[in-house]
């Protein structure tokens, strides 16, 4: 049996009003869930709340 893809997952929300609707929790089922389907084994997740991917560049961001 092949060995299973090892993945990360990122969520993330950039408004405060997504963390508050838990935006986050929704995003981790469907992740879960999509990995589940594709065999794959997820080894770490990891969540930036309110964290504008346009205002903020990548380098300083810290779940990436």
């Amino acid at each position: 049996m092949p060995e299973k893809k090892k993945v990360y997952c990122l969520y993330r929300v950039s408004t405060k009003g997504q963390v508050e609707k838990d935006d986050i929790p929704m995003q981790k089922d469907y992740c879960r869930d999509f990995a589940k389907e594709q065999g794959w084994e997820i080894i770490e997740e990891l969540s930036e709340k309110g964290v504008s991917g346009f205002k903020v560049s990548a380098k300083d961001r810290d779940a990436i």
